[in-house]
């Protein structure tokens, strides 16, 4: 074996073991967006997507392994054929289906808010952490008839009134949520582009296969 046919294997198997790895990654954070938040619609099929292709992944980096421990040239071909497809359905998830974290932000506050009314105690975790109070500012507290919390108050000292949150905690946290989004778009690119140079590299590793083979046949 050529020293450039042995570098390009042991590059396409760490490139495969690599991708294995992501798409594990993906499937565990997937699965625990959805233990987390059970009732979102923001991020139940992005995640359910997420995991599907996340699996076809990590089945077809296996895959490419074994191609690669093998030195099979047909089944390099196959691997790269099979990651390219998924690399295609990925994008489109990325375009088609992107997690809606303004939605996900404005469902939490929601349950939060709704477990308020029945359980004192339940927003103040959101308006200690962003700095804020009720679903859409202080009056909230007011309009349903309970008291406004210390949680609202700067260092949860209700005494001093200038020192009361003004802002809801919707507006907060989707600011918060939405600065997640350019973490996942970087995330998920940076994901597909590790997959697009494994199949340039698989694609390599393949056609100087086949160039040996070539020249094997003409001694």
């Amino acid at each position: 074996m050529s020293c450039g046919i042995k570098a390009l294997k042991i590059s396409s198997f760490i490139l495969d073991f690599l991708c294995c790895v992501f798409a594990a990654l993906s499937i565990a954070a997937c699965a625990y967006a959805l233990i987390v938040f059970p009732h979102s619609e923001a991020i139940r099929l992005p995640c359910i997507l997420g995991i599907v292709l996340g699996v076809l992944i990590f089945g077809s980096t296996i895959f490419g392994c074994i191609a690669a421990l093998r030195e099979s040239i047909h089944l390099s071909w196959v691997y790269a054929a099979i990651l390219m497809t998924l690399i295609f359905a990925q994008i489109t998830v990325i375009f088609a289906e992107p997690v809606d974290f303004s939605q996900l932000a404005s469902e939490t506050i929601s349950n939060a808010w709704d477990n308020q009314l029945y359980r004192n105690g339940s927003m103040s975790y959101f308006q200690i952490k962003y700095h804020c109070c009720g679903k859409t500012g202080p009056l909230n507290y007011v309009e349903s008839g309970l008291k406004i919390p210390p949680s609202c108050f700067l260092n949860q000292n209700s005494t001093i009134s200038p020192d009361l949150f003004t802002d809801g905690c919707n507006k907060k946290l989707a600011v918060a949520y939405v600065k997640g989004t350019s973490y996942e778009r970087a995330s998920d690119w940076s994901v597909v582009g590790v997959e697009l140079l494994t199949v340039i590299v698989t694609g390599l590793f393949a056609i100087n296969l086949q160039n040996a083979e070539r020249r094997r046949q003409y001694r």
